[in-house]
């Protein structure tokens, strides 16, 4: 076998085992944080629910802070 169709074949496997592995749990996470930041910014959400909603951010990794700013622009 031809060591460049080796090698073509190999970077082949790397890219569809790099979408498979790390773009799906990216997707959802980026999901998640919008529809969680999304009930943040409705009115009337009782000092509870947010701090259940912030819970799930530092859940999936988004400081607090961090989503503070994105709200407020």
């Amino acid at each position: 076998m031809n060591v460049n169709m080796v090698k073509t074949e190999i970077g082949q496997l790397e890219k569809a085992l790099n979408a498979l592995v790390c773009r799906p749990r990216l997707i959802r996470r980026d999901y998640w944080i919008s529809q969680i930041e999304c009930l943040l910014a409705r009115p009337g959400l009782s000092a509870q629910d947010r701090q259940r909603l912030r819970a799930l951010l530092n859940l999936l990794g988004t400081p607090v802070a961090e989503c503070s700013v994105s709200l407020q622009q």
